[in-house]
């Protein structure tokens, strides 16, 4: 399931995985081997985000052909783990594999932003989300009317915005709130401008873009003041939690938030992969999972491929909610005017600054 909620844009994955049937592994030929490198290769240097990368990497596979390093191979799986290293040597993009799926449907075109999921993607899409509740774990109060909301995966907004909404609603009246992305792989991006819009007031804020080469096509992403719900707005304070896991989406949202200071990225730095993909099919049982946009903030005009979100203040992730409710509490407890509910809280900075 982590697989599925790592890609920038899952809603393609799903399109190309769905409706995979297990089937017992056949030979491959020499034929079929050169077949699916040649389509691979054009693929990479058509698709791929940077030209000049796509082409390094399609001119590798096809060395590495010559050479007769597949020749070895027996089935679709082996093929796929070998196709992904030498193409991560070649290139080293955490979103681009090649992967292993029976049945594998036909490419589709990639939806552009108006268009929206098509009926059996939504369908599939809406029946994982409800079991794993749109990857919303838990909204909890913490001692000092602390909000802690934590949540796994940025589900596409047209199936799983009602769920972000109930969650922000209850943390609308908190004091401060810590947001635990720790956890958190990847999605949508129109639901990361869902979420970030309950944290940005009453003004509409360019987020990022998505720069797609292939088809010279820039998506835009804004906050929307007229979310649904209660919103929790633009000044009091968000701390988001953060590991290496991190990832893709879950990164979209720190990057943006924390390049206009909205929000103190607490933790480790995150797993560095920007670039939104699309599946194509390279033969009837393998995909290739390729980057074919790249993220750009309005504000530092680049992003975080490769290098990660650096947090703001940097420790251990299994210790990063812990330092984020201490400096949470010492950041409220001024404005606390009950002596009885001041001296509680002050015992439990104590607590916590010692457990640090």
């Amino acid at each position: 399931m982590r697989q599925f909620l790592s890609a920038a844009v899952m809603t393609l994955c799903a399109i190309a995985v769905t409706t995979a049937h297990a089937q017992q592994p056949e030979p491959l030929s020499a034929a079929d081997k050169a077949a699916t490198i040649d389509l691979l290769a054009q693929r990479l240097s058509g698709k791929y985000i940077y030209a000049e990368e796509g082409n390094k990497m399609a001119a590798a596979v096809r060395d590495h052909l010559l050479k007769g390093d597949y020749e070895k191979v027996a089935t679709d799986a082996e093929f796929a783990d070998l196709l992904t290293a030498h193409i991560q040597a070649a290139h080293p993009d955490k979103h681009l594999s090649i992967r292993h799926v029976p049945n594998a449907q036909p490419d589709r075109p990639r939806p552009s932003a108006s268009q929206g999921l098509p009926p059996e993607v939504r369908q599939h899409m809406t029946e994982v989300g409800k079991y794993l509740n749109f990857s919303f774990e838990k909204v909890e109060r913490l001692p000092g009317n602390i909000m802690y909301l934590k949540f796994n995966g940025f589900f596409e907004a047209s199936v799983a915005g009602a769920a972000a909404t109930a969650a922000m609603n209850l943390a609308a009246n908190g004091s401060a709130m810590i947001i635990d992305l720790r956890d958190n792989h990847g999605g949508d991006p129109r639901m990361v401008a869902h979420v970030a819009s309950y944290l940005l007031g009453d003004k509409k804020i360019h987020l990022s873009d998505i720069y797609y080469r292939a088809d010279n096509e820039t998506n835009s992403f804004w906050s929307d003041p007229a979310v649904p719900g209660a919103h929790f707005g633009a000044d009091k304070p968000v701390y988001v939690l953060t590991s290496g896991g991190t990832f893709s989406a879950a990164e979209d949202f720190t990057y943006n938030l924390q390049a206009i200071k909205r929000i103190t990225v607490v933790g480790e730095t995150t797993g560095g992969g920007a670039h939104p993909i699309q599946p194509f099919r390279i033969n009837p049982n393998l995909i290739a999972v390729i980057p074919v946009g790249r993220s750009i903030n309005p504000i530092t005009k680049g992003d975080w491929e490769g290098s990660g979100v650096k947090p703001d203040i940097a420790i251990a992730a299994d210790k990063a909610l812990t330092k984020a409710n201490a400096l949470a509490l010492r950041q409220l407890l001024p404005t606390i005017n009950y002596p009885e509910e001041r001296s509680i809280l002050e015992k439990k900075l104590a607590e916590l600054e010692t457990a640090l």
